[in-house]
């Protein structure tokens, strides 16, 4: 069957001005944000304010990453910044607006979320959920409203809707574990992630990107930022961020290093060169598809920022790569596609019916999609996830499965 007729895709603009994170803008930024952790002493704050569930006021920015986009330069992001939405009693709310169908739905992902329930005895039993749905009335327990707050804070650290937290969460039991059982609302103890592990942290970059030893001074720095970083935010530091300080300590001594090696298109004097040019390869391979060890990124990435043309080249030899590997994507690669927006259809399909998020679907698990230099029909590809051992362990399946004894017991008046 030949392949569907290719349409181009709009390409994604940045709506926010370019930028490179430095270590020094970062904790900054923190600085400035750490003034407004804390609300004013009650009665002193302004009317009208509504605080969040992380003590900061309603809409406050919250940092979620640098992006690439194709119009960029190779080594230039743009910073990403989403805003707090939650407050103490939107749980409540959440639930109000929900029929009890979804109420309960709802609750039986709660229920299956380690750590959204601080206490065992509280978590939804399946009995229990039963009996709601067969009274007619389904009641919010305020240990419920508590298990959604919870969740609805985590949502808060990294800019997302309530609803995509749950479904990470409830997807990824063991995230769901390390997060939610040591977390906790605003004013909980600060855990400093230990010195030790974060100079092991700072060597072993040392080693991938450089292969050389570590400059102690830059370790001990590297480990001052971060735990600075770590009391200022109430120990909420997140990982892009954690990654994008490493970077840039990384580049720190690369400047030293290549001090005496400055080719005239170097980028090792623009802050945040290192990281950009690291994550504008890794999402490009990822992009395409094309795979690629560790040590090749990281050696890419150093020689990128030691010469722009060398990063344009690595860049568009991915693309090339994916031409010789994906001959049957031919026509969308004309269009200036990626591997992935080709595929966004067949992704998407394989996202609804499994029940993961899309952009955790890697190019690899795609292969099957292939025939020589043709695609499989969106219908033959939907037919042929079904087919798949896999598909009966997944959440989705698990639910139909619930369904369709539901309504069997209904139809012969047993439920």
């Amino acid at each position: 069957m030949a392949s569907p007729t290719p349409k181009a895709t709009p390409k994604p603009s940045p709506s926010i001005g370019l930028s490179t994170s430095s270590s020094g803008a970062l904790v900054d930024k923190a600085s400035s944000e750490a003034k407004s952790a804390t609300p004013p002493p009650k009665g002193t704050a302004p009317k009208g304010v509504k605080y969040g569930l992380d003590g900061r006021p309603i809409n406050s920015p919250v940092y979620a990453g640098e992006a690439w986009f194709a119009p960029l330069k190779p080594g230039e992001t743009v910073s990403q910044f989403k805003k707090t939405q939650y407050y103490k009693g939107a749980g409540m709310t959440y639930f109000q607006t929900l029929n009890n169908q979804k109420k309960i739905e709802l609750l039986a992902q709660l229920a299956q979320i380690p750590g959204a329930y601080s206490n065992k005895k509280d978590i939804p039993t399946a009995s229990y959920l039963k009996n709601l749905a067969t009274s007619g009335f389904v009641t919010v327990r305020p240990e419920d409203v508590t298990a959604l707050e919870k969740i609805m804070y985590q949502a808060d650290t990294v800019g997302e809707n309530v609803a995509d937290t749950i479904s990470r969460f409830f997807n990824n039991p063991k995230l769901a574990q390390q997060t939610l059982d040591a977390s906790g609302l605003a004013g909980r103890k600060v855990s400093l992630t230990p010195a030790d592990a974060l100079r092991v942290e700072f060597t072993q970059a040392i080693t991938d990107f450089l292969d050389t030893k570590a400059d102690k001074k830059l370790a001990d720095s590297y480990v001052d930022t971060i735990n600075k970083l770590e009391l200022k935010r109430g120990g909420n530091i997140t990982q892009l961020e954690r990654e994008t300080l490493l970077l840039d300590f990384v580049q720190k001594q690369a400047m030293t290093m290549f001090q005496g090696d400055k080719q005239p298109d170097s980028l090792l004097m623009q802050k945040g060169a290192v990281g950009g040019a690291y994550n504008a390869l890794k999402k490009t391979y990822d992009a395409y598809g094309v795979p690629i060890d560790d040590k090749t990124l990281y050696k890419q990435a150093i020689d990128g920022v030691r010469s722009r043309t060398a990063l344009e080249n690595a860049i568009q030899k991915v693309a090339v790569q994916a031409q010789v590997a994906f001959p049957a994507l031919a026509e969308y690669f004309k269009q200036g596609l990626t591997t992935k927006e080709a595929l966004a259809t067949y992704i998407g399909i394989k996202s609804k019916i499994y029940g993961v998020p899309e952009n955790s679907i890697q190019i690899s698990e795609m292969y099957p999609v292939f025939k020589g230099k043709e695609l499989m029909s969106p219908e033959e590809w939907q037919k042929y996830l079904y087919t798949l051992p896999e598909y009966k362990k997944t959440k989705v399946y698990q639910q139909q499965t619930f369904n369709d004894a539901a309504a069997l017991m209904r139809n012969f008046n047993l439920l």
